[in-house]
């Protein structure tokens, strides 16, 4: 089966449907979480999820700020802010559509957690050693996960007791036979890693193969629905730069 693996869009819209269309043919959509926050198109990007029969999809810190889950006074004042106005434009459905969302799951023998395992809405996986701890908190061989906005995996060997990090980066092919995983496949509306294109991960669960990818969107048209929502200038300038 051809799935399509997905995390952080961030009401991004014009991202997320380059990342559609590059990917037309998948069998299945797995959404890591964090849907909404940041971006302009909030609403959107959760109609899509629910056209393209998402599932699972996660629910992260930033979808559960704006759904007053989480306190606001966790977040920096640019994410206050985009957090306040992204829950005004929510309607009912978006809102219960979201509440419903779990921040970890078990789909068809693979682990999901938006942050990580052990701490799926929280935590941010960024070193071997937090990597390596995290392989005691899922049973499965390999867990997916998002949050940083920075693809990459992480690969514990049969025979090693540290884990190794590595970037994942576009056209990366990883075989995830040959040991256990925590894979994070990067951003798809708000990259951090100095690659301003849209990221994604394609996995073939019959090959047991993983593949990443990058698309590059129309940045200019989500920086223009930024600034006629209000939202904070810097949120739209940092996506020149993937930063």
């Amino acid at each position: 089966m051809k799935i399509l693996i997905i995390s952080d869009i961030h009401a991004n819209q014009v991202a997320l449907e380059a990342v559609l269309k590059a990917c037309p043919d998948f069998e299945a959509l797995w959404n890591i979480g964090d849907t909404v926050g940041y971006g302009p198109r909030p609403r959107e990007c959760v109609d899509l999820m629910v056209d393209y029969g998402a599932k699972p999809i996660l629910v992260g810190n930033h979808d559960l700020a704006c759904l007053g889950e989480i306190d606001l006074r966790e977040f920096n004042t640019v994410a206050q802010i985009a957090s306040r106005w992204t829950a005004l434009q929510l309607g009912m459905e978006h809102r219960a559509y979201l509440m419903g969302l779990s921040s970890d799951t078990v789909q068809d023998g693979y682990s999901l957690a938006h942050g990580s395992p052990r701490a799926p809405v929280w935590e941010y996986v960024t070193t071997a050693v937090i990597a390596t701890e995290n392989f005691a908190h899922f049973e499965t061989e390999t867990c997916f996960i998002g949050h940083t906005h920075i693809g990459m995996y992480a690969l514990l060997r049969p025979d090693e007791e540290m884990a190794s990090l590595h970037p994942l980066r576009d056209g990366d092919t990883l075989d995830l036979l040959v040991g256990r995983y925590i894979v994070n496949p990067g951003s798809v509306g708000q990259p951090r890693d100095r690659d301003p294109r849209a990221a994604y991960a394609v996995l073939d669960s019959s090959r047991g193969t993983l593949s990443a990818h990058r698309v590059a969107y129309d940045i200019a048209t989500t920086q223009r629905q930024m600034a006629l929502a209000n939202l904070p200038d810097i949120l739209a300038s940092r996506l020149t730069h993937g930063m």
